[in-house]
C-alpha cells in the first residue's frame, strides 16, 4: 500500500475580504438576536395569557365547589322531603274521607235517638 500524504493549502484571506466576511456575520447575529427578542416578547405575552386562563380557572374552581356543596344541602333537603311525604302518606291512609265521616257521625246520631227512644 502507498502512503498517500495529503497536503493541505492554506489560504490568507485579505482584510478587506475578512471585514466583509465578520459584517455578513454580525448581520446574521443581529437578525438572530432580534428574533429572539421577537420570540421573547411572543412568550411574555403568551404567559400573561395564561395566568389570567390560570385565574379564571380559580375563580371557576371557587364557584364550582360553591355549587357542589349548595347541591349536597339540596339533596339533604330533598332526602328529608322524601322522608316525610312517606309518613304523611302513611297517616293520610290512617285517616277516614270527610264525606265518610260525616255519613258515620249521622248514623251514629240515629242509632243514639233509637236507643234513647226504647
Amino acid at each position: 500500500m502507498k502512503n498517500t500524504l495529503k497536503t493541505t493549502e492554506e489560504k490568507t484571506y485579505t482584510t478587506n475580504e475578512v471585514g466583509s466576511m465578520l459584517e455578513r456575520i454580525d448581520d446574521s447575529v443581529k437578525i438572530l438576536a432580534e428574533n429572539v427578542v421577537g420570540m421573547n416578547h411572543r412568550l411574555d405575552g403568551i404567559d400573561n395569557r395564561l395566568e389570567k386562563v390560570d385565574n379564571r380557572l380559580k375563580k371557576v374552581e371557587v364557584r364550582l365547589d360553591g355549587v357542589e356543596n349548595r347541591l349536597e344541602l339540596v339533596e339533604t333537603k330533598i332526602d328529608r322531603l322524601q322522608d316525610d311525604m312517606v309518613e304523611v302518606k302513611f297517616e293520610l291512609k290512617r285517616k277516614v274521607d270527610a264525606e265518610q265521616f260525616e255519613k258515620l257521625e249521622k248514623r251514629v246520631v240515629k242509632l243514639e235517638n233509637v236507643s234513647c227512644a226504647h
